[in-house]
């Protein structure tokens, strides 16, 4: 028992010297697994060991039998080990290695054969009737094997220290003695059983070994770390002299890039002074009378070229100044509302010579002015544009959206987007479709007229814009290029309204488009000038409209007409409201296409002017002013007087009459009763044509309401019956009972309590 308590102190004492081993603090090797391994079964022997001391005190027969079985195992599992660590440790790979290795685990196989045996027959050990341990054959023999096994690989490890040399040598050596030092111990234990000097020795042996492989580990670390800082100083070297290598060839090519550029330069502007001198003589020798018709084809061709040679060098001496430089952005107020409109001229011809359909739509807040460099910007809708128009079969469609994105220090962001339905660019290009004289086709120099510069150049402005481009494409199907600039915010504001002439916050407009972005973005434009906007998504809902506006003797001041519309265009919704207002309102046509082609027809059909879409306040506030002038001139002109005309008053309320006679004869008007509405039938009925100038109707009357009074009227054989004005008197004011009236025949709507300047305006506008 006293020596199993020694044992356990030391092997305690031999952990917490190796406990930075037991951590693992370096990555496991195959000889530190190997060590760990070692230690758990040194740890199993003391375990053992300590047990067996208690359950001999204890007389617990059963259970030290087990334990001996174990202790037996564990020191055959230590010497095992022990072989495959020195193994592991010399790593020579030889013959004998591998001998020894396969020896070890032969004995250990053996012992645990041996061990299991004895639990049937006493062949290692035994205990008697009193528990007094008796040792048998096998143990011997396994001491034996022991010895013989520390004894083999002493003399094999003493065998590779003659071919070592300096402090690997030692180490060996020191090896090879220790295994001899562990035969002796064994020897000790053959006699003094319980005394665990074999077994310590285990532990300080092994202990010594590893700290060798440590030791070789550091000095291979150390080896590794001097060679890795070698190749980290080579690869410094090597990327200063490429570093300097680069810096030459990018001086190089500087000097080249200058050299080109200059070059370019020169060429281009050698190449205008006779190409200016050849469209003059064009263009002067095509308006000579003389000239024939065969001469004026060539003529023709030659300008055609000559002015497509002359955008080349345009496009040329553009990326000169982009490569050297030399471009800038001014930074001016331009209307962009104008810019736009010459845009839209431009490319709506070059859709119509295509037979394409071209549409241009603004969504959100857009402003008429901005701080900004108004022809780059125009160049970079052209050139996205241009070649939407032109990479876009006939019977295709290009289009074009304004949005306005955030703003922030006096800085406004637009987004323009351009798709077509064209031929698309293949995915394998698309990475390309920026680069200087790239093209996806060589072919399409000659079928196309590209010089691979329009998109570079597009490119470089906006970014030089403070912007950003992007392009999504697919082939056969069509492209969508995203533009995003940075234009400077005006304090112009967008319309100008002279004093005393209008105020647009007393004006109100009619937008009848079916396109609901188109009618969206009218109503913020308008609306931010004060303009109140009502609007329709198609010709007939707006033509109701106005009727239920004109019979409240509330005419808008200005209807704005999409020309291209289903079921009815502009033109036809142009033809029905001037049936219902007659030539008193403006209407203009907005339109995104030229239209010399419909004026005559447009103009017939009543349409005061045409302007161009995207609708902006600032376009349609001079149209309000036209409109305020015509108007008051026609108004001036139309009145009539009233003085003497005979009104037929409809009305069951007598005090009700009674006030409106009295109104009606401020401007020395005649007004005859009738108390219901078959009465007012009869009266007109039984009246000379003429006698009557207007018929102001209450519509609740009993007997006979207005509307079927109306009816009646209308319906009556007389040359006065439909052309006398009848004006519905009612305190029922929704849409639904003036487009009743409407129906009915009546002229006008005027809501009770009916003021006296309307009631008069009515009469002079409707009287004869």
């Amino acid at each position: 028992m006293t020596y199993s308590i020694i044992g356990i102190l030391a092997a305690i004492l031999l952990l917490i010297i190796n406990r930075d081993i037991l951590l693992g603090s370096r990555e496991l090797t195959q000889t530190l697994r190997s060590y760990r391994q070692f230690l758990m079964g040194v740890m199993a022997y003391y375990i053992t060991d300590l047990l067996w001391g208690i359950l001999e005190a204890k007389g617990w027969i059963p259970l030290l039998y087990a334990d001996t079985a174990v202790h037996f195992a564990a020191m055959a599992t230590a010497v095992l080990l022990w072989t495959q660590y020195v193994i592991s440790y010399l790593s020579g790979g030889s013959t004998v290695e591998k001998i020894l290795f396969h020896t070890g685990r032969i004995f250990f196989a053996f012992e645990i054969v041996v061990i299991v045996v004895n639990f049937f027959y006493p062949v290692l050990f035994r205990f008697d009737a009193q528990g007094v341990y008796h040792a048998e054959a096998a143990r011997y023999v396994t001491l034996a094997i022991q010895i013989l096994m520390f004894l083999l690989t002493s003399i094999y490890t003493l065998r590779i220290t003659a071919r070592s040399e300096g402090s690997v040598k030692q180490r060996h050596l020191t090896i090879g003695l220790f295994g001899i030092a562990m035969i002796a111990l064994i020897s000790i234990q053959l006699f003094y059983p319980l005394m665990p000097f074999y077994a310590m020795g285990y532990m300080l042996g092994t202990s010594v070994l590893h700290s060798f492989v440590l030791e070789d580990e550091k000095e291979e670390y150390r080896r590794e770390l001097e060679s890795s800082l070698e190749r980290e100083q080579a690869q410094r070297e090597e990327l200063a002299e490429s570093r300097e290598a680069l810096r030459d060839a990018l001086s190089s090519a500087e000097h080249a890039n200058q050299a080109k550029t200059a070059f370019l330069s020169n060429m281009s502007h050698e190449i205008r002074t006779p190409m200016n001198a050849i469209i003059g003589l064009n263009n002067i020798a095509m308006n000579d009378p003389t000239v024939s018709g065969k001469v004026r084809e060539y003529l023709e061709k030659i300008g055609a070229s000559a002015q497509h040679l002359l955008g080349i060098i345009n496009d040329i001496l553009d990326m000169s100044r982009i490569e050297s430089g030399r471009m800038t952005i001014k930074k001016e107020e331009f209307s962009f509302s104008k810019a736009l409109e010459q845009v839209n001229t431009i490319i709506i011809g070059q859709c119509r010579d295509k037979g394409l359909q071209y549409d241009c739509q603004v969504k959100g807040r857009i402003d008429d002015y901005y701080v900004g460099d108004a022809m780059k910007l125009k160049q970079v809708m052209i050139n996205i544009l241009g070649n939407a128009v032109k990479f876009t079969p006939e019977g295709g469609k290009v289009s074009f959206l304004i949005e306005e994105g955030a703003r922030y220090d006096r800085m406004a962001t637009l987004k323009l987007v351009f798709r077509d339905t064209g031929i698309g660019i293949g995915k394998e290009f698309l990475p390309h479709v920026f680069d200087a004289f790239s093209q996806e086709d060589s072919s399409s120099t000659s079928r196309y007229g590209s010089t691979g510069l329009g998109m570079p150049i597009t490119k470089s402005i906006v970014e030089l814009m403070n912007g950003h481009i992007e392009v999504e494409s697919e082939k056969g199907v069509g492209t969508t290029f995203t533009v995003t600039v940075t234009l400077g915010e005006s304090e112009r504001k967008n319309v100008e309204t002279p004093g005393g002439e209008l105020d647009p916050h007393e004006m109100s407009v009619l937008v009848i488009d079916d396109d609901s972005i188109a009618l969206e973005h009218a109503e913020i434009v308008l609306g931010q000038v004060g303009v109140h906007c009502e609007t329709a998504e198609s010709g007939w809902e707006g033509v109701d409209k106005v009727r239920i506006r004109h019979g409240r003797r509330e005419d808008f001041d200005l209807i704005l007409i999409d020309w291209r519309m289903p079921e009815m265009d502009g033109i036809e919704t142009t033809r029905q409201i001037r049936s219902i207002v007659g030539s008193d309102t403006p209407i203009i046509i907005l339109t995104a296409f030229n239209w010399d082609d419909i004026a005559d027809e447009a103009r017939a059909a009543g349409v005061d002017t045409f302007a161009p879409k995207p609708l902006f306040a600032g376009s349609v506030m001079e149209e309000f002013r036209e409109a305020f002038r015509r108007k008051s001139e026609r108004t001036a002109v139309q009145t009539v007087d009233l003085k003497g005309r005979r009104v037929l008053l409809a009305e069951d309320v007598p005090i009700n009459a009674e006030i409106i006679a009295m109104v009606l004869s401020m401007r020395e008007i005649e007004a005859e009763h009738a108390a219901n509405g078959r009465i007012a039938v009869e009266m007109f009925a039984g009246s000379k044509p003429g006698y009557y100038d207007a018929i102001l109707m209450d519509m609740r009357m009993p007997e006979m309401d207005g509307l079927e009074a109306t009816r009646a009227i209308r319906a009556l054989d007389r040359p006065d019956a439909g052309a006398v004005p009848i004006i519905a008197l009612t305190a029922n004011a929704f849409d639904e009972d003036v487009q009743r009236s409407m129906q009915a025949g009546l002229n006008a709507h005027l809501s009770k309590p009916v003021e006296p300047d309307t009631l008069f305006a009515t009469l002079e506008n409707l009287v004869k």
